[in-house]
């Protein structure tokens, strides 16, 4: 194997043949049987536009990680890379099988090792002491982290572990390896599939239906499964419910491999949509140049990266198999001329795709631990812009080395071969004696990563701060609850959207406070506007009370507070200020259950004259849900929703939401949380959505004056 490797091959499953660009041959994939009489021609290895998808793919992974509000769906670039995984490697397999008469399953799983496994153990063994180094949060999990790592199963153990993919609570390095696991699972299974279709059934609609049926029940798994409202990391990164892309690229690999005892491909039109009104849409398509097609597909793809946020539902009941069907059709049209497939051969973009590998393995890490070392400018804002470009910068300098020096010598020459390459290059010779200090300084560098590496995983801690702070104001649930109605918090990450707890999370005591008048209109003079200089904070001006009436003392007897993690992080500051107040408050709770944790302190006769309800953080609110709840409080009792300030694709609706039900209903008010923060991001935490503890004196006024003007 001595061919130039590229990823975009036919062959990148199984083996290296010549490198010859598909559009010499009108079928790039045209290909002899091994047992056929027409005499063998040089098989075409590279298909053109393949690295400029891969290229779009990465691009958009990007993305979503440094703009999540831009990008809300760019996660789709991961589906797109499945799809093309699922492809060339059964497209391998197959060639393999009509070449050479049998499937090497040895030899494939030594390649994909010699192509997945160098970079990464790099990768593991340059940031962990790089985050031992930085120190604080990052460090959280690093054991579990790596473990995964390098078993290649990091996405069932972040769901063993009830991690969250879309939580702020820790800023996991390697977290983005999940996808990477899941294709090796997919590798370690496959194989196996499409041997057993070759020697057993020996027809092309037994890999057909092995192969749609697999997506099929997968994309019905994840859509079953899924549950609104509930964090969607178990069947976002199952590999039972998101390999449904590699099964359409193997679909597609089985249609354009065509009979597998001729090895004639079927046409373009055919591998498409092969009888009846289908195929007579594909032959008009096809008139009209693939590129329509391509231009079509890509739009699809990029009106998903827009608009489609991984909270939406539509994005698990058959969004990402829409997605997956129409990046599978995108992969066809580039097995034909056009100008789309031009453009995606630009140098630039195939430059990129063919470093895609080390660019989802470094942008990832790379980007958190920037994070962490800006964490104050960060957070405030000003340093976003430099940590996007130095992220940027850093990931392709670090990936265009790993092709360079590791991936591709790897690859074309083994393990051994390379490493006898470094241990020439390191060994002094008479001539150059400035050469005598490689080998020390190569070696202390690696037996340095590697001690530190082991020294991180194994002082590794498991809480980070802000769960800390969360856990502890969590346990000042107690005081005042009633015992019949426990508090159960859940677990998960905190700004995952869930509704984390259950309608009976939650009750009080009977209130022993008067009622105090209620005002019809939202609270006036929300602080926000200089909290760095006042952390503890006013509220202005409120209603004057009525002073035949005086209101009870203001120490929360009157008043229960429902709240996510954010408000248990504040939590010890709120009871420094309402020592009387119910808090309940749990990790990764959502608006959506407190209509049931109003119903039941109702039933129990404990559901006070003024509730505050701080659950906006974790998921898109709707009108419905606002009425759910003032129906289980009645008309009578005032409530006060607090709104959300963080980096979340629903936050800004369903802020809207809040401020609507403010206007529409005379016994609703608002805490203006975002506004207390949005220009003062000194009082984050560093995932930008927890309070400090600056912020938690904030958050903690802010809500004694929403109560002070509820009580009027």
């Amino acid at each position: 194997m001595t061919a130039r490797t590229t990823d975009p091959t036919i062959e990148d499953a199984a083996g290296t043949t010549q490198d010859v660009d598909a559009a010499a041959s009108p079928n790039p994939l045209a290909w002899t049987a091994a047992d056929s009489p027409v005499q063998r021609r040089p098989t075409p290895r590279r298909i053109a536009g393949i690295d400029g998808l891969r290229a779009v793919a990465v691009l958009l992974v990007l993305a979503f990680h440094l703009a999540p509000d831009d990008v809300p769906g760019g996660f789709v670039g991961v589906d797109v890379f499945f799809v093309i995984s699922g492809f060339l490697i059964t497209m391998g397999l197959l060639r393999e099988k009509a070449r050479n008469g049998r499937v090497d399953l040895a030899r494939f799983w030594v390649k994909r090792a010699r192509r997945l496994l160098p970079a990464l153990l790099v990768v593991v063994a340059v940031c962990s002491p790089v985050a031992l180094a930085v120190g604080g949060d990052v460090r959280v999990h690093l054991d579990r982290q790596v473990f995964g790592a390098m078993t290649f199963s990091s996405n069932w153990v972040s769901i063993a572990a009830d991690d969250s993919y879309f939580s702020a609570l820790v800023p996991q390095i390697f977290s983005n390896l999940w996808s990477l696991a899941v294709e090796e699972q997919f590798y370690l299974v496959w194989p196996f599939v499409v041997v057993g279709v070759l020697l057993l059934a020996r027809s092309r609609r037994a890999g057909l239906l092995a192969a749609g049926g697999a997506a099929l029940v997968s994309a019905a798994a994840m859509a079953l499964l899924y549950s609104p409202g509930e964090d969607p990391t178990r069947v976002y990164y199952g590999t039972d419910t998101h390999v449904f892309g590699m099964m359409l690229g193997a679909l597609l690999a089985f249609w354009y491999f065509g009979n597998v005892r001729t090895g004639r491909p079927a046409p373009w039109p055919a591998a498409i949509a092969p009888v009846g009104r289908g195929a007579r849409l594909v032959r008009a398509l096809k008139r009209r140049r693939p590129g329509v097609v391509a231009m079509v597909c890509l739009a699809v793809i990029g009106a998903f990266a827009l608009l489609v946020p991984w909270d939406s539902p539509v994005t698990y009941r058959g969004g990402l198999l829409v997605l997956s069907l129409a990046a599978a059709l995108l992969v066809t049209t580039m097995l034909h001329e056009s100008r789309v497939r031009r453009v995606l051969e630009t140098p630039a973009l195939r430059w990129i795709g063919e470093r895609s590998y080390g660019v989802y393995l470094w942008h990832w890490p790379v980007f958190v631990l920037l994070t962490q070392i800006f964490a104050k400018q960060y957070v405030e804002g000003s340093g976003i812009p430099l940590v996007w470009v130095v992220t940027v910068v850093v990931t392709f300098l670090l990936a265009g080395l790993s092709y360079r020096f590791i991936e591709q010598p790897v690859l074309r020459d083994g393990v051994l071969v390379s490493l006898e390459r470094l241990a020439r290059w390191a060994r002094p010779v008479r001539e150059a004696p400035g050469r005598g200090l490689r080998a020390p300084v190569l070696g202390g560098a690696v037996a340095a990563c590697l001690v530190l590496t082991g020294f991180a995983v194994a002082t590794a801690p498991h809480v980070s701060s802000i769960e800390q702070d969360i856990e502890a104001g969590i346990e000042l649930n107690g005081p005042g609850l009633d015992p019949a109605v426990p508090v159960a918090p859940t677990e998960g990450g905190a700004t995952a959207p869930g509704s984390g707890g259950s309608p009976d999370a939650g009750a009080g005591s009977t209130p022993t406070g008067t009622p105090g008048a209620r005002p019809s209109k939202r609270p006036g003079g929300t602080p926000g506007k200089e909290p760095a200089q006042d952390p503890a904070g006013t509220a202005g001006a409120t209603p004057t009370p009525d002073p035949t009436t005086p209101p009870p003392p203001a120490t929360g007897s009157d008043l229960v507070i429902v709240g996510d993690s954010v408000t248990a992080a504040s939590a010890k500051q709120i009871r420094g200020l309402l020592p009387d107040a119910r808090i309940d408050a749990a990790v990764s709770r959502s608006m959506l259950v407190a209509p049931g944790i109003l119903s039941q302190l109702e039933k129990k006769g404990a559901l006070p004259d003024v509730v505050v309800l701080a659950l906006a953080t974790n998921t898109t609110l709707r009108e419905r849900t606002i009425d759910d709840v003032l129906a289980a409080v009645g008309p009578e009792r005032h409530v006060v929703l607090v709104n959300a300030y963080g980096a979340r694709s629903w936050i800004k609706g369903t802020n809207a939401v809040i401020d609507e039900a403010a206007k529409k209903h005379p016994q609703v008010s608002v805490a203006d949380w975002h506004d207390a923060v949005r220009s003062h991001g000194e009082l984050l935490a560093a995932d930008g959505i927890h309070p400090t503890r600056d912020g938690a004196e904030v958050y903690a006024r802010l809500l004694v004056d929403a109560y002070a003007a509820a009580r009027g």
